[in-house]
């Protein structure tokens, strides 16, 4: 079915454009389903329609398809939430409330589609052995900060209307929370490794992170820095 659509209705050739969409569309899907260390350039040709030769003279390694199917799913999986952001429902909230509301999204979305997990997962892999230039990273970075000005004017807002008490350097505190949550999303998607651990309720563990973080937006209590010397 997917060769099928290396034409369109009226029997044209795809550009070359739309043949490199379709390329990274069928990669997209396969990584999801077979795992990105499984899929070869061949698997990705023959899902595209076209032949192995003529897929390296698109893209000259399977890393950089992999780059733009990342891209590619990093904006589905935030278009997931735009709905969310431009409900009247979510306007009428507070700053901490759409943060929580933000935030849970994100949780719920990670439990639903442990596939994505398990793919960036494995891209970030990718991109730790070298892979993947820095300058190719670039357009899949401002990906995954395109939603940041949504959460960051929600922490203004609630430093002005009162909802949020402390004053925090946010970008740091965002950058630690979306790690800690891909983390924790990441373990409960691997399964359990030693007799503790519990992943029966994996969503809890990532509520739990949730909590912490914006219990400590609405108080001004220091956090004491204990030191002690060995």
């Amino acid at each position: 079915m997917a060769g099928a659509l290396v034409e369109n209705k009226l029997g044209d050739k795809l550009s070359k454009d739309g043949q490199d969409e379709l390329v990274v569309e069928c990669a997209a899907e396969l990584f999801l389903r077979d795992g990105l260390g499984s899929v070869k350039m061949v698997d990705i040709a023959k899902s595209a329609g076209m032949g192995v030769a003529t897929l390296y003279r698109h893209f000259s390694t399977k890393a950089r398809i992999a780059v733009r199917a990342a891209i590619l799913l990093w904006k589905r999986f935030n278009q997931r939430l735009v709905e969310i952001v431009e409900s009247d429902s979510f306007l009428a909230l507070d700053g901490l409330g759409r943060l929580q509301v933000l935030l849970e999204g994100y949780c719920d979305a990670y439990c639903a589609y442990g596939d994505f997990v398990t793919f960036v997962d494995s891209f970030d892999h990718m991109v730790l052995a070298g892979q993947v230039s820095q300058e190719e990273l670039a357009e899949y970075g401002a990906q995954l900060d395109s939603f940041y000005p949504i959460f960051e004017d929600a922490y203004l807002l609630g430093r002005l209307d009162g909802s949020i008490v402390r004053e925090i350097e946010f970008r740091k505190f965002y950058v630690a929370l979306a790690h800690s949550l891909m983390g924790v999303a990441q373990k409960i998607n691997h399964g359990e490794v030693i007799p503790s651990d519990d992943f029966s309720n994996g969503r809890e563990e990532l509520q739990s992170v949730v909590d912490m973080a914006l219990w400590s937006l609405v108080t001004n209590v220091p956090v004491p820095r204990v030191r002690v010397d060995l």
